[in-house]
């Protein structure tokens, strides 16, 4: 497994530069970085892909749809904006020369309109948008990793079994799932039973605390997870994803209205260390 920081915990607006945040990753001793693609450019995404070559970091990208972009609406002008979203996602992914793109890639970040009451149509819309973009997923040698998140971020898929319902329905193999420690936390009764559950769907692994801050400081078993994770052969990223920092640009964006950590150098610091015993465990 390969221990990565996602660059939002860093972060205090979608624009800013994240290079200097590589270099505090590398630091660190962690050997990925996930950069979130909003607020990147394809001249951004050269400039980050060139240090991380630099730095022997690998790259992951992450990203998310508006609503105006939701793949899951029943509207096929958005369903048409989000595929070409994703598709401009797909070829930034290629700048960076990342091979895995992750996130709230099946519909709108937030709770719809509807309030959870048209989940089959969002299945139905949801896998036939992606199905449009699989054949760049294969032309472009890129994973796809659909997020469940929880039921105060979406009213659309919340756990693992809808996740990999949805695999199911648009059948690729560079379609899986990014599981979130985070969200898993609040909506599966067993995190790790649904871990084995997703086996080899399992693109890509978040950790955070339960309150989203440094693993080991809260509640959550993490010698089980990773026992779990090793259990199914699981080589692929463990991506630190903590939202720390309030009053900045993205705390309304990422729900963050106290400081959960007092220094985001110092939290993936005390991260890498716990996270690091685990894996060497």
């Amino acid at each position: 497994m390969i221990l990565g920081v996602h660059s939002a915990t860093f972060v205090k607006n979608w624009y800013e530069d994240v290079t200097p945040y590589i270099h505090k990753c590398k630091k660190a001793g962690y050997k990925s970085v996930e950069v979130s693609l909003l607020g990147q450019t394809p001249s951004s995404a050269k400039d980050i892909s060139k240090l991380a070559k630099d730095l022997n970091i690998t790259l992951t990208c992450t990203t998310g749809l508006s609503k105006e972009e939701d793949i899951s609406s029943g509207d096929s002008g958005i369903q048409k904006n989000g595929i070409e979203a994703l598709k401009r996602a797909i070829d930034m992914t290629a700048i960076m020369e990342a091979k895995l793109l992750t996130g709230v890639v099946h519909a709108a970040w937030g709770i719809s309109n509807s309030m959870g009451k048209d989940k089959e149509d969002k299945f139905k819309n949801s896998s036939n948008s992606i199905k449009k973009i699989s054949r760049l997923l294969t032309e472009k040698n890129i994973k796809l990793g659909i997020e469940p998140l929880n039921r105060y971020e979406s009213d659309f898929i919340n756990t693992v079994d809808e996740g990999l319902r949805l695999c199911e329905l648009i059948d690729h193999p560079n379609v899986g799932l990014l599981l979130d420690a985070y969200h898993m936390n609040i909506e599966e009764k067993n995190m790790c039973q649904s871990i084995e559950k997703a086996r080899d769907k399992l693109f890509h692994f978040q950790v955070a605390e339960n309150d989203r801050g440094v693993p080991g400081s809260g509640s959550i078993n993490w010698s089980e997870i990773f026992s779990t994770l090793k259990k199914i052969n699981y080589k692929g990223h463990v991506s630190l994803e903590m939202f720390i920092q309030a009053n900045e640009d993205t705390s309304e964006d990422l729900f963050t209205w106290r400081n959960i950590e007092a220094d985001p150098y110092e939290a993936i610091v005390r991260s890498f260390n716990f996270l690091n015993e685990h894996l060497n465990a």
